[in-house]
């Protein structure tokens, strides 16, 4: 070998790999994107979210693979109709909301309908006023018939952390968890910056691992990802589909 021969050249790489490369980039951003976008949740539980806008916003949620779309009992037979049997999203029912003050009987009833009316999962939201009276016997009672009711189902309790101390929240959380409650939701009300971060931590140092957590009112793909790097494993939005688009453009814009 020619001793003067520059052995530390950079491998010359044809058009060919350089297209295979980019096409294998731009496989692994989408991929991401779309694994980012199937923790999204559609909030239409809202009495402004009629038919028509669920039609359009199932239809939306299917398109862009959501996680799931949440909406109140009474719309969940017809969305289950506009996601149709092969549906690309999930669909929730969110149940006794806001405040969790239906008797647990009401709750059970609703949860046993929900689901025979074609709900993936159910979001109930936990008794608060006994939560904030102490009476965590009804709590427990409570949590574990729902558990029954869901059977092989997913169950999501709403927590209503804004409305709870922090020892309050602990309680409940840790009951949840040993009743075999699936996800626990922070809060029905927009995120609150700083507060909500800490009502994520709050939540994952009791469940530990026994619980996914559930952080509401996520506007931005930059609340989705503080959301998230803090312990969410599940976010929910009324902006789902913008934020899903959102994603899916930055992913493309490298390129």
């Amino acid at each position: 070998m020619d001793a003067t021969q520059d052995t530390t050249a950079t491998p010359q790489i044809s058009q060919s790999e350089k297209l295979l490369y980019s096409q294998f980039r731009r496989k692994i951003n989408a991929e991401a994107a779309r694994s980012q976008i199937k923790k999204l949740e559609y909030d239409l539980a809202t009495v402004k979210a009629g038919l028509s806008v669920l039609k359009s916003a199932c239809a939306d949620a299917n398109s862009l693979e959501l996680g799931a779309v949440c909406v109140l009992p009474c719309f969940v037979k017809n969305c289950s109709v506009y996601l149709g049997s092969e549906r690309k999203c999930g669909l929730v029912a969110c149940i006794s909301s806001p405040h969790g003050g239906d008797t647990t009987p009401i709750k059970v009833k609703a949860v046993k309908r929900a689901i025979n009316d074609g709900a993936d999962e159910v979001e109930v939201t936990a008794p608060v006023a006994h939560i904030r009276d102490g009476n965590f016997s009804y709590v427990k009672k409570e949590f574990k018939k729902l558990r029954k009711a869901v059977k092989n189902k997913s169950l999501r309790v709403d927590l209503e952390c804004n409305l709870l101390s922090h020892e309050q929240i602990l309680r409940a959380c840790t009951l949840a968890a040993d009743c075999g409650v699936n996800s626990i939701k922070t809060s029905s009300s927009a995120l609150s910056g700083g507060n909500e971060i800490e009502r994520i931590n709050e939540i994952k140092s009791a469940v530990k691992d026994k619980c996914t957590i559930k952080a509401e009112g996520v506007a931005t793909v930059l609340e989705m990802s503080s959301a998230i790097d803090t312990g969410a494993s599940v976010i929910g939005s009324k902006n789902a589909a913008d934020v899903a688009r959102a994603i899916l453009a930055a992913a493309d814009a490298d390129f």
